[in-house]
Order: structure tokens, then C-alpha cells, then sequence
């Protein structure tokens, strides 16, 4: 009579069995990192941002950015958050949405933004600023950055903004192409 059902040297599973279970562990291992390490999808807003003073105040643009699934319009706007002075870092930010994208096929959910890089140029005294990403919009991309004004003037701001534009998939994402986009401003620094 055999005390244990299971003797050591026997396995429920053959070598095969065992490799075919590891393989398909580590796919779906992967399939999970791709999918949480994709961007978030932005929904479509319309022109909620581009005429909204809150979120626009400098000014507000919308671009035609085309992909090999389709074509997406994104607004650009630019809000100053504090008074410009020159004694104070005035606190600029600037959001992308998503205003409308064509039919895509089947399975494809949608396109969506990563900003990548902000700068912001002075064409009064040559002053450049620093940039950080924030996600305060669950249906905008959003970076803000402090600009130190040094003199009273009237500054011609340039804004110069990297992206990633995305292609996300029911399961992950692909990334479309890159692409940089120059807007400029004029701010009264009193």
C-alpha cells in the first residue's frame, strides 16, 4: 500500500508540460508590464481647454498631427498661473488635448500624448526655463514650469513643446512618431 499519492521521483507534469506553462507565464508577464507601462487615453474634449481662460489665457492652438492609422487635431494652450513680476518665478503651464480624431480601424482605441520635454525661451534676455510633467487632467496631458523674469519689459516667450503621440491598443500601445511644436507669446512683465 502506497502512504503517499504522489511519490517524489513522479510529477503531474512532463518536461514538456513544464516549459509550455513557464513560456506561456512569461508571455503574459510581458503582455501586463506593456499594458501598465502604456500611456493613459485620452478622451476627445472638444474645445473645453482652447476656450477656457483659466487654462488658455496666453493663447491656444490646435495642430493636425498625422499617423499611419489616422489624423488627430490636438490643442495646444497656454495659461499664465501667476502674476508675472519680476521678483517672483511666475508659474506658466501648458495642456494638449485631444480635440477630435478620425475613424480608426478595429483595433485601435484611440491616439493619446506624452509630453517629453517643455522649454521655454526668452527673446528679451536669452533666459531659458525648466519644465515638469504633471497629470492633474484625466483627459489632457499637462506640464507646468517656473520662469524667472529679470527685467520689467514686454518678453516675446517662446514655447517649445516634445511629444510622443500614441497608438493604444485594446491590450498596450505603439508609438506613432515624435514631433516638437514652437508657439510664442508676448507677456507684460510690470
Amino acid at each position: 500500500m502506497n502512504r503517499y499519492p504522489f511519490e517524489p521521483g513522479l510529477s503531474l507534469m512532463g518536461p514538456r508540460g513544464k516549459i509550455l506553462t513557464s513560456l506561456l507565464l512569461i508571455i503574459i508577464v510581458i503582455i501586463a508590464v506593456w499594458q501598465f507601462a502604456s500611456p493613459a487615453l485620452i478622451p476627445s474634449v472638444g474645445t473645453k481647454y482652447v476656450s477656457s481662460t483659466q487654462y488658455a489665457n496666453r493663447g491656444s492652438w490646435v495642430v493636425l498631427e498625422v499617423s499611419g492609422y489616422g489624423k488627430v487635431f490636438l490643442a495646444f494652450s497656454i495659461a499664465n498661473l501667476t502674476y508675472p513680476r519680476t521678483t517672483l518665478p511666475t508659474s506658466y503651464s501648458i495642456i494638449v488635448s485631444k480635440v477630435n480624431e478620425t475613424a480608426l480601424p478595429a483595433y485601435i482605441r484611440g491616439f493619446t500624448v506624452k509630453l517629453t520635454a517643455l522649454q521655454i525661451q526668452d527673446s528679451y534676455d536669452g533666459s531659458v526655463s525648466s519644465w515638469a510633467p504633471s497629470g492633474n487632467f484625466p483627459d489632457a496631458a499637462q506640464a507646468t514650469t517656473l520662469f524667472n523674469f529679470k527685467t520689467s519689459a514686454n518678453h516675446q516667450l517662446k514655447f517649445t513643446v516634445s511629444y510622443q503621440l500614441y497608438e493604444i491598443l485594446f491590450i498596450g500601445s505603439l508609438l506613432d512618431h515624435s514631433a516638437i511644436q514652437s508657439f510664442n507669446i508676448t507677456q507684460n512683465v510690470v
